[in-house]
């Protein structure tokens, strides 16, 4: 083989290799995010409600619920029995989060009145749950609402909702100013 031949080839055996390992990255940057087990949050301001929906990973929050370590660390205020039915770990999750949720309207805490696990997000992840809290207000306006949520959720990915309802006639447009 001639030294141009060799040279040729080199470039295309480095190219190639480049092309392959930048192709690996991809793959496993796309995995990996879809491999995430992050906790996301809508709170959504109504006329006298707050509904607060935390969509995760239950599976992996339970497992945070059973942790020695977590409860030794002040993270949970008790630890998960691991003997608990399903029906019995959804109440203790459902608990365990309307303890440490922090909901507050002009300032002022709200009492969570309603929580209850939800549905199955996704169907090819059956671990990942919604869960609804929802709490009354008596503030004709509001002017600041804040949440926080249990240590063990981890970060919490939230948006905050505030919808504005109008009826539209035949033919009519909405127009919205924010």
């Amino acid at each position: 083989m001639t030294l141009v031949k060799k040279l040729k080839c080199t470039k295309t055996l480095r190219a190639l290799m480049f092309a392959c390992i930048g192709s690996l990255i991809t793959l496993s940057a796309s995995l990996s995010a879809h491999l995430l087990n992050e906790t996301t949050a809508q709170v959504i301001l109504r006329d006298g409600q707050v509904e607060v929906k935390v969509y995760t990973d239950l599976a992996h929050f339970s497992a945070a619920l059973q942790s020695d370590q977590a409860w030794l660390l002040g993270d949970i205020d008790a630890v998960m029995p691991e003997n608990l039915n399903s029906s019995q770990q959804e109440t203790f999750i459902i608990n365990a989060l309307k303890q440490k949720m922090l909901l507050m309207v002009n300032g002022k805490p709200l009492s969570v009145e309603v929580a209850y696990l939800g549905t199955i997000v996704d169907k090819n992840d059956a671990d990942t749950r919604e869960i609804i809290f929802q709490a009354r207000h008596s503030y004709s306006k509001v002017t600041e609402l804040s949440v926080s949520f249990h240590k063990s959720l981890g970060a919490v990915h939230t948006s905050f909702v505030k919808p504005q309802y109008k009826l539209l006639s035949v033919g009519e447009t909405a127009h919205m100013v924010f």
